[in-house]
């Protein structure tokens, strides 16, 4: 029967049903209230996309003071969720756009952000029936 449980939590060997998010620090604010850890996924899933639109729109205007000062926003949100595989990438275009420098680099990040982001709501969604 273990065989299944660990087939179950990774069924694709290409990591497509690794969890993208670690929502240990979320659990220890909580104190064990699960309807206050599903709070603050609504509140992730309903203000996260808005902010990737003003990041995204922010970098194709080359306006990067607002893209630092938007993803300086998102970082807690992206590390208090535990997403780890972003949190480099979403400091990296922080400290680029606000010094305005390796620009170039800034939307391809942005780009990576976002798909990690959608998958990340994807699999938030389904992992508590929202």
């Amino acid at each position: 029967m273990t065989n299944n449980l660990a087939s179950a939590n990774n069924t694709d060997e290409s990591g497509q049903d690794k969890k993208l998010y670690d929502l240990t620090m979320v659990r220890a604010v909580s104190g064990g209230d699960e309807g206050f850890i599903k709070k603050m996924i609504h509140l992730f899933i309903e203000t996260v996309p808005p902010s990737l639109h003003d990041l995204k729109e922010a970098s194709s205007e080359k306006q990067w003071e607002k893209v630092g000062k938007v993803a300086h926003k998102l970082k807690s949100t992206i590390d208090s969720m535990g997403i780890e595989s972003l949190k480099e990438d979403i400091r990296n275009v922080e400290a680029n756009g606000k010094h305005q420098q390796d620009i170039e680099a800034i939307p391809p990040l942005i780009q990576k952000i976002d798909t990690i982001v959608i998958n990340c709501i994807q699999q938030l969604k389904t992992d508590f029936s929202l």
